[in-house]
């Protein structure tokens, strides 16, 4: 996907984007689209991967850098799988934004070792649950 082209499917209802990044372009790319999801969408933009296991809040601070800021209502269960706890708390915000769920293309992709039936079928139940909303999730 060109990145130009992704606030545009945002905008337009497509629920979920996949974004292909290489490491060192991730921040770059997670501040942009902060900054045009607030300018544009009047959106908030959430991040999630592995490693931080919670869910932030993207921020654009006032030197123009992104912060991230905890979100003090996910509150993860210590025994729930992390992924499967993101997917639900999605589908049952109640506001608008943006959620970047970074680095789950291994339990999504096709033919991956570590492919999960389960999150891929959450995956599709957001799509089909989230298009006539505000909640946009983007990998």
């Amino acid at each position: 996907m060109i990145l130009s082209n992704l606030l545009s499917t945002l905008d337009s209802q497509i629920p979920i984007a996949a974004v292909d990044v290489l490491s060192p372009d991730e921040a770059t790319i997670i501040q942009w689209l902060t900054a045009e999801a607030n300018n544009k969408l009047s959106s908030p933009v959430f991040f999630w991967n592995l490693g931080v296991s919670t869910l932030e809040q993207c921020l654009i601070a006032a030197d123009g850098g992104l912060v991230f800021k905890p979100v003090a209502e996910y509150k993860r269960p210590l025994q729930s799988d992390p992924l499967l706890f993101v997917f639900d708390y999605i589908a049952n915000f109640s506001g608008n934004g943006v959620f970047i769920l970074g680095d789950i293309h291994p339990f999504i992709a096709k033919n991956s070792p570590q492919l999960s039936w389960e999150i891929l079928s959450k995956v599709k139940n957001l799509y089909h649950r989230l298009k006539p909303t505000d909640k946009q999730p983007c990998y």
